[in-house]
């Protein structure tokens, strides 16, 4: 009875579409600190002139994201009701948007880099260095937003193992290029932080290259216009608006809290920092574990099939329990030793343990609000996630965390409790909204079939 449970024919299809984009996520990290690890080797300076680059890169991508969640979310319907071609149209047509949107975007930080670099806060003493690495950076970025659109059809069809082996492969190429340009090992020279971005940008390049070549074999690429017409902006539009609100509204809630934060000192912050990025582990595996959910939801709407929609709801949310559990678990009884991989200064261990029991406990409302929240969006109500992510994100989130911390004085404690309640908001949300969807009748009836 217990093996049926955690092994029917729809367990094994979720979790073979969500843990290859789950353990994505999660390796990302990896190679990413890896990354940043071998920079700082170069010290302080080097370390702030790659870093003052992510807030750009980061709004660039979420143009790009935005683009490739749409695809992916009406590839994935269109899959499940047997509808290859108009996916590959799909594909074509938002490529050729894509890339025009983000080449004018690109153009326009190109242009006005050191402005901007300095707008993010990159002082003076490092601001040569820091373009140094932007201005080839900005082309690794450009890549990756194509490359991020390629990939959503893959997605959508859920061949996440394909996209996982394809970025891994990408990211290796980054790190061993990273270690030759950096560091001039052998008959390379020591490039310093522009070996950094040539790294990059050759494992994007590689990146790119393989996801080209993998969709021109399946002939996706081969036949037919790139021209978007009347009919893809009818239905790519509302998407992308609802998918771009919420990811614009999330990145400007963090950028609130995390300025709320810095103003708490530098140690508190320092502490903040190793939780968080401690925390962006399973985040991003949650993230995973919500595409999958997506892609599940898509099919079944696009098949017409409410009780396969149900099913797959089931194992999604029982699936995300199941690993939080995991989560909390590890983190919770091991909170002081993971700290402690991340600095050896013990003073910090006190107030770092505290943080790192909320960040255990965040776990499951963190997996619930994602699972749900992907289901919702595969069943084309993305404009509801949009709502309730702008409510709790942009305008809860940075008055609960200001109550706590300038009001009951609370400090770094009550700005990860402002996190905790912020991730239930959304999770109670979801879970509210979803259960009201599975109420109503005939909706999942209405396809994109016209398309």
């Amino acid at each position: 009875m217990l093996q049926r449970y955690f092994s029917s024919s729809m367990d094994r299809k979720y979790l073979k579409i969500s843990l290859p984009a789950a353990m994505e996520g999660v390796f990302m990290i990896l190679l990413s600190n890896v990354d940043l690890i071998m920079v700082g080797v170069l010290g302080a300076s080097a370390i702030a002139a790659v870093s003052i680059f992510t807030q750009p890169r980061m709004m660039l991508l979420t143009v790009a994201r935005s683009l490739a969640a749409a695809v992916t979310l009406l590839t994935a319907e269109h899959f499940g009701g047997g509808r290859l071609l108009r996916a590959g149209r799909i594909l074509r047509q938002s490529l050729f948007l894509g890339a025009i949107i983000m080449l004018v975007l690109h153009i326009i930080f190109f242009a006005y880099l050191p402005q901007l670099l300095l707008w993010m806060g990159a002082e003076q003493h490092y601001l040569q260095l820091a373009l140094d690495y932007a201005w080839i950076a900005l082309g690794a970025v450009y890549l990756t937003s194509i490359t991020a659109v390629l990939q959503a059809i893959q997605l959508g069809f859920g061949e996440t193992s394909i996209v996982l082996k394809t970025n891994l492969q990408g990211n290796i190429i980054n790190v061993m290029v990273n270690a030759l340009l950096i560091f001039g090992l052998g008959p390379f020279p020591a490039m310093g932080v522009r070996g950094a971005a040539i790294g990059t940008l050759v494992g994007t390049v590689y990146t790119m290259s393989y996801t080209v070549w993998m969709l021109w074999k399946a002939g996706i690429l081969k036949a037919g216009g790139f021209i978007p017409d009347k009919i893809y902006f009818k239905y790519f539009l509302p998407l992308f608006g609802s998918v771009f609100s919420e990811q614009g509204f999330e990145r400007i809630g963090m950028v609130i809290y995390t300025r709320m934060v810095a103003e708490l000192g530098m140690i508190p912050y320092a502490i903040h920092a190793i939780c968080m990025n401690f925390c962006d582990f399973y985040y991003c595996f949650a993230g995973g574990l919500g595409k999958g959910s997506t892609v599940m939801a898509g099919h079944a709407k696009g098949r017409k099939d409410m009780a396969e929609w149900k099913s797959s709801m089931a194992v999604s949310i029982k699936w995300s329990a199941i690993f939080s559990m995991v989560s909390f678990v590890l983190t919770a009884f091991f909170r002081e030793e993971i700290f402690s991989l991340y600095t050896n200064d013990v003073s910090l261990l006190s107030l770092g343990s505290i943080v790192m029991l909320i960040v255990a406990l965040v776990s499951f409302p963190e997996a619930q609000q994602m699972v749900c929240a992907g289901i919702l969006r595969g069943s084309g109500k993305s404009a509801h996630v949009a709502i309730y992510s702008f409510v709790s994100i942009t305008v809860l989130r940075p008055i609960i965390t200001a109550l706590f911390l300038y009001y009951l004085d609370m400090g770094l404690v009550g700005a990860w409790i402002a996190l905790a309640l912020d991730q239930s908001t959304r999770a109670i949300c979801a879970s509210f909204l979803l259960w009201r969807l599975q109420k109503r009748e005939k909706w999942y009836l209405q396809t994109v079939e016209e398309t």
